[in-house]
């Protein structure tokens, strides 16, 4: 892989003198302390603490109608190998290549990250270590009047020797997905998006089942001149890898204004429908269940609420949620964020209804920017439990529930 790196460096050098091409890198080292990330402690749980560190070189190549990316990548948590070890761990995040056919129309094949909107439904989920990527074909259309992107992907696992006969996938994901997403200005001051994604998935049980999902949302975003708006219902139907039938809808509501010259403020909902425990007539599946979008920027930093179907207990979720952020001055800045969640619907333990209220959680993150391509991140997150939270995600409400981190962004452009 080394021999690899380097002839790809070298190519990419020697072809300059025709072709434009940039050389960029990311380390990007996380020291983290959890006693309470993902789930509440219980009492004799003891305090968990580990550096992981992301490394990726990325190589981008442009010549006449044609752009190609290559990102390679090495993600480990430190003193994961004995020292004297040679165990190969470099991987290709993205490997993917654009034909221009002409200023309004492209195709994008291979391995690629996806990010759309706010990233809600579609992200690559960059605080994740390794990060989201799909293997796909992407056909863009883009004019003065909006943007349309058609994406289609067809999944299939590797064995010692290519497949000759059949089709099955023991992989946790979907076997293959079709979207569209259309993006226009309304006006000056309104962008309508609309998505339309469907997505299969081989029944664990039976994987000559394959179950077909879709998801309809429309993102609309309103920049008016004191707030800020932003809505996004959202719809789901089909049936989910289990076979079951859905009936599940999602909508997001928030609001951001400037409250002093550095001080800026957002107040919002997310809402996601969830499955009522006390109605056993109720043949369809409620919960919706985010696609491929990121959690951590959403629901948390503590992350208790990133798969909304498993970590609700089917139940569904509300999180309202205030969120600010202070310029303390050219370099430095102060998020202070507040999240309460309950759920949605309601939950039977030991044959009652428990209450809906789960808890509050609190995240505090401090930014600094050392030079254009450094910046250091620290941050400190609680969560305030309830009775509800320990039996939805286990723990102790008693004890106190929290994850700190520090964190050091390196991302420079060589070329």
């Amino acid at each position: 892989m080394k021999k690899l790196t380097l002839f790809a460096v070298l190519l990419l050098f020697f072809s300059g003198v025709f072709a434009q091409f940039s050389l960029n890198a990311d380390i990007s080292p996380r020291a983290e302390l959890r006693h309470g990330y993902r789930t509440m402690p219980g009492p004799n749980d003891k305090i968990a603490g580990h550096v992981n560190q992301r490394t990726r070189l990325t190589l981008a190549h442009q010549l006449e109608n044609i752009r190609m990316h290559i990102s390679f990548q090495d993600v480990r948590v430190w003193g994961q190998e004995p020292l004297l070890s040679n165990i190969p761990s470099m991987s290709i995040h993205e490997a993917w290549a654009e034909m221009m056919f002409n200023s309004n129309l492209s195709l994008k094949i291979g391995r690629q990250q996806l990010a759309y909107d706010n990233q809600r439904f579609f992200s690559f989920n960059d605080w994740h270590p390794f990060a989201r990527k799909h293997d796909l074909a992407l056909l863009k259309y883009k004019t003065g009047a909006g943007e349309l992107h058609f994406g289609t992907a067809f999944n299939q696992e590797w064995s010692a020797y290519a497949r000759n006969f059949g089709a099955e996938y023991n992989i946790n994901s979907y076997k293959y997905m079709n979207y569209l997403w259309y993006h226009t200005p309304l006006a000056e001051t309104a962008k309508l998006s609309l998505l339309s994604l469907i997505d299969g998935y081989e029944n664990p049980a039976d994987n000559e089942e394959l179950n077909i999902r879709a998801t309809w949302s429309a993102f609309l975003d309103l920049d008016l001149d004191a707030v800020d708006l932003v809505f996004n219902p959202a719809f789901q139907h089909g049936k989910n890898r289990f076979g079951r039938g859905i009936r599940a809808y999602y909508f997001r509501l928030e609001g951001s204004m400037g409250l002093a010259e550095n001080v800026r403020s957002t107040l919002g909902m997310e809402f996601f429908s969830g499955n009522d425990a006390t109605d056993t007539s109720n043949d369809f599946y409620r919960v919706f269940d985010v696609p491929y979008g990121a959690g951590h920027a959403n629901a948390g930093f503590m992350d208790y609420f990133t798969n909304i179907p498993a970590h609700t207990a089917g139940a569904g979720l509300i999180n309202p949620f205030l969120k600010n952020r202070f310029t303390l001055n050219q370099r430095t800045s102060l998020n202070v964020d507040l999240h309460l969640f309950f759920i949605q619907n309601d939950y039977v333990h030991q044959v009652e209804t428990i209450n809906k209220y789960l808890g509050t959680e609190i995240d505090f993150t401090l930014n600094y920017r050392f030079n254009d391509f450094t910046t250091i991140m620290g941050g400190f997150s609680t969560l305030f439990g309830t009775e509800s939270m320990e039996i939805i995600k286990s723990g102790s409400k008693d004890e106190f529930a929290y994850y700190t981190y520090i964190m050091l962004r390196i991302r420079p452009k060589f070329l």
